[in-house]
């Protein structure tokens, strides 16, 4: 009886040690070591235009970490450049599609792009009823 409790205690720890390792939090490992660290914007463009950055855009971020996230945008105001705004939230990836999730104003945001990441540049595309933006940054 030892010996069937003993081979069914050895059978069950083989099942249970060759389970998923997927303990990524955001399920494309790939795609989330790509995007994890900061990266500063270098260009935008908006339904196919491309807009001039100023100076101060160009210090505009966004960070990844493991499971969050920070944008923060900065905007010329007088002569000064001052954060336009700044989101924390979290963030998923499922293929080359990345999905943002804030807070603003008391309320849940979803925001989901396509990206891609081509040596330290990442490239956002956002499209939404008529709009398109495509946002590029560079990791510093």
């Amino acid at each position: 009886m030892k010996k069937l409790g003993l081979l069914i205690l050895l059978f069950t720890s083989i099942l249970t040690s060759c389970g998923s390792d997927d303990d990524t939090p955001n399920g494309n490992e790939q795609n989330n070591s790509e995007l994890i660290g900061k990266w500063v914007q270098i260009s935008l463009s908006q339904n196919g235009e491309t807009i001039t950055l100023t100076e101060c855009e160009k210090r505009s971020t966004i960070e990844f970490d493991v499971q969050s996230y920070t944008e923060i945008s900065i905007a010329p105001v007088n002569t000064d450049c001052q954060v336009d705004f700044e989101d924390n939230g979290t963030w998923q990836v499922n293929g080359d599609q990345l999905t943002l999730t804030y807070i603003e104003e008391g309320e849940e945001v979803v925001e989901t792009s396509s990206f891609k990441v081509v040596e330290d540049t990442l490239t956002l595309n956002y499209a939404e009823e008529g709009f398109t933006e495509e946002r590029s940054f560079k990791k510093s």
